[in-house]
């Protein structure tokens, strides 16, 4: 498949949260699950803290199926555990541009859309995407942005520019209470829509620009950090930070039994620019369970299935059917700008990987070892 040739908001765009639903008319038809033809056990391989614990047991309570997980860090760990086949797992969880690898690379499957009426649960908007044309691999699980957050309370005026983590004043008058993500595609790409270029430039004279701005930016920050940032801007430990929404929707709420919320964080997307990514279900190709897979994808497209999960880990559902049962307190912080309205998605792009892009690995190492 091929790559976009641009990702802005001429590509095809997840949907905003505020948007009419797709599933306004009836319910799609109840799945006639026919439990002689499932699999004892069902092997997940997915992102830490994505799905509701409750709805793995409530899916081997009605169903009789046994179901394990295992987490991986990036989509990069999980295509090399898939790759040479017989991993073990029968579903996986890739971004956008991995289910463009993985389907090109047949290490998923054809889904049989048959098995799959809960499908109509999803906003058109967030189907049909580049990556995956018509979805004949891959049905959306959940989507995102990555942007800045910042406590409210330390800044005299409202953030809208990256410039507050890259102009060198508003660096020296916070000093070591700014962090950036730990990516090598996010934070050049910050950089370089503070300069006013595509996230996925890959000219040579604009990267070497971008890295010289993200040199000088390192000695100002308190370091790249995408595990704990959500914990840090909701202790106070930083002011401000680069990061994907649900993690900002965290640092505004809290985890219940972690740690908690902050009211005066806030989540923008800088006026240059930010970016847009969508995370998925996919059934692996080698998989011997690929019925109680099916079973497994269209269950979590359940309305009430969706909003557990998505309560769970804080992102934008695609489902919205899902969206209506959400807490009025959820739906209210995405509406003040924790999921995207029309005008925010018009400045997001994805990240596209490509031959070229592979220079962004050489640009984040001369940035992380100097």
């Amino acid at each position: 498949a091929a790559e976009p040739t641009a990702a802005t908001a001429a590509e095809p765009t997840a949907a905003t949260a505020a948007e009419p639903t797709a599933a306004a008319g009836a319910a799609p038809a109840e799945l006639q699950v026919d439990k002689s033809k499932l699999s004892k056990e069902l092997h997940i391989y997915n992102w830490a803290d994505y799905l509701d614990p409750t709805v793995l047991e409530d899916f081997e309570k009605e169903y009789g199926v046994k179901v394990t997980m295992e987490v991986y860090d990036n989509n990069e760990d999980m295509i090399a555990k898939i790759r040479p086949g017989n991993s073990g797992y029968d579903v996986v969880f890739p971004s956008d541009y991995a289910v463009e690898i993985m389907a090109r690379d047949k290490l998923i499957a054809p889904l049989d859309k048959a098995l799959l009426p809960n499908i109509a649960n999803n906003r058109p908007s967030n189907m049909d995407l580049y990556y995956d044309k018509g979805n004949m691999y891959s049905v959306p699980y959940n989507y995102g942005t990555t942007g800045l957050a910042y406590d409210k309370s330390k800044f005299s005026t409202p953030i809208d520019s990256w410039a507050a983590v890259f102009d060198q004043a508003q660096l020296e008058a916070n000093k070591g209470y700014i962090s950036m993500l730990d990516d090598e595609r996010e934070v050049p790409g910050a950089a370089l829509h503070f300069l006013g270029k595509s996230m996925n430039d890959t000219d040579a004279a604009d990267l070497k620009q971008a890295e010289d701005l993200l040199k000088t930016q390192k000695e100002y920050i308190s370091g790249y950090d995408s595990s704990n940032v959500s914990r840090r801007l909701a202790s106070g430990e930083i002011v401000a930070g680069q990061i994907y929404n649900n993690n900002a929707l965290q640092a505004r709420t809290g985890i219940e039994g972690d740690y908690s919320g902050n009211d005066n964080i806030v989540f923008v997307i800088p006026k240059e620019g930010g970016t847009v990514w969508q995370d998925n279900v996919c059934i692996v190709a080698d998989s011997p369970n690929v019925y109680t897979a099916h079973v497994f994808l269209n269950y979590l497209m359940k309305p009430e299935v969706a909003a557990k999960n998505t309560a769970f880990n804080l992102g934008v559902t695609p489902n919205a059917a899902a969206e209506k049962l959400l807490d009025p307190k959820i739906q209210e912080l995405y509406k003040e700008g924790f999921a995207p309205d029309d005008a925010t998605l018009k400045r997001l792009e994805w990240i596209v990987r490509n031959d070229k892009t592979v220079a962004f690995t050489d640009l984040w190492t001369a940035v992380k070892g100097e």
